[in-house]
C-alpha cells in the first residue's frame, strides 16, 4: 500500500520535473497579453457531443489543477450546478465524498506537499472550496485497493511497477539532459519565496509543459491515468444508461488527453467548444 501512495505523490511532484510533451488537445494553458507577458494559468471546460446523432447528450471534460485561487474553485462550483451528474476523481473507497474544507492536517505526504505549495503560492486546495456534497456529484475513481488490483490483473508485481516508474522517469530525465538547453537564469530562492507572483509564473510554465499527456513514462501513465480513467468511464456508461444527458468529468488536466481519446474512439463523440477558466492570476 505504501508503494502505491508513493506513486500518488509523484502525481504532484513530477510536473516540476517533466519535460514538455506534445499534446493533441490542450486542456491547460497560459494566457498572455499583447507583449507576451503571462496573465493567467487557465484550464479548459471542453464540450463533447455524439457524432451524427441528436441524442441531446453532452459530456464536458472539466480539467482542474489541484491548487488554485479561491475564485477559480467558486466559479467551478457554479458551473457544476448546470449538470445532471459530475463525475469526480478521488483515490478512495467507492462513494467517498470529501467534506468541504478538505484534509488540513494529515501525515499523507501528498497532502503535506500540497499544503506547503498552497502556502508558498498563496492559493487554495480544491478540497477546501469545491462542494462535493452536492447531490449530482458521483465518485468515479479507483481506491488504493483498486489500483493494486489493476496491477495484479495485468500479472504485475507492485514493487516491480514502482521500480519501473522510477526507471522510466530517470530515462526521461537523462534524455532531457542530453538536449541543448537555454542558459538557466540565476534563481534566488529567498526572492522567490517572498515573491509568490514570480514563483507562480515559473511553476505555471512547468505545469503547462507537463500537464497534458502525462509524459512520465508508460508504466506511470498506465497506472495513474489510464487505469483510473477506465474506472471513471465505466461510471459514465452507467449514468448514460440511466438517461443522464448533461455530464461533467471533473479530473486533473493530465487525465484529459486520454479521456479525449476514449470519448472519441469508444463513445463516438467529438469535441466542439472549449471555455477557459482562470486558475491562477499571473499578473
Amino acid at each position: 500500500m505504501r508503494n502505491i501512495k508513493a506513486l500518488l505523490v509523484l502525481v504532484f511532484l513530477l510536473p516540476a520535473l517533466a519535460t514538455a510533451q506534445p499534446m493533441v488537445e490542450s486542456f491547460i494553458r497560459i494566457e498572455r497579453d499583447g507583449n507576451r507577458e503571462p496573465v493567467a494559468l487557465q484550464t479548459a471546460v471542453a464540450k463533447y457531443v455524439p457524432v451524427g446523432s441528436a441524442t441531446g447528450v453532452e459530456i464536458d471534460l472539466v480539467a482542474v489543477v489541484h491548487i488554485g485561487e479561491q475564485a477559480y474553485y467558486r466559479r467551478l462550483n457554479r458551473e457544476f450546478e448546470k449538470y445532471d451528474v459530475v463525475l469526480y476523481e478521488l483515490v478512495a473507497p467507492e462513494g467517498t465524498r470529501p467534506t468541504k474544507g478538505g484534509e488540513r492536517q494529515s501525515d499523507n505526504p501528498l497532502a503535506m506537499l500540497q499544503q506547503m505549495m498552497k502556502l508558498v503560492l498563496r492559493v487554495d486546495h480544491q478540497l477546501e472550496v469545491i462542494d462535493y456534497q452536492k447531490p449530482n456529484f458521483i465518485h468515479a475513481d479507483l481506491s488504493l485497493d483498486g489500483l493494486r488490483k489493476a496491477i495484479k490483473d495485468r500479472g504485475e508485481d507492485e514493487m516491480i511497477v514502482v521500480l519501473k516508474v522510477f526507471a522510466e522517469l530517470m530515462q526521461k530525465m537523462r534524455e532531457s539532459a542530453d538536449k541543448p538547453a537555454l542558459q538557466a537564469p540565476d534563481i534566488n530562492l529567498l526572492e522567490l519565496l517572498l515573491n509568490p507572483a514570480k514563483l507562480k509564473r515559473m511553476f505555471a510554465e512547468q505545469l503547462v509543459e507537463a500537464g497534458g499527456d502525462a509524459g512520465f513514462g508508460r508504466t506511470f501513465n498506465q497506472l495513474v491515468v489510464i487505469d483510473r480513467n477506465k474506472a471513471s468511464l465505466e461510471v459514465l456508461k452507467q449514468q448514460l444508461a440511466a438517461g443522464k444527458k448533461r455530464i461533467a468529468i471533473f479530473y486533473g488536466a493530465a487525465h484529459m488527453p486520454d479521456f479525449d481519446k476514449r470519448l472519441k474512439e469508444d463513445f463516438g463523440m467529438k469535441r466542439t467548444t472549449s471555455e477557459w477558466i482562470d486558475a491562477w492570476s499571473l499578473k
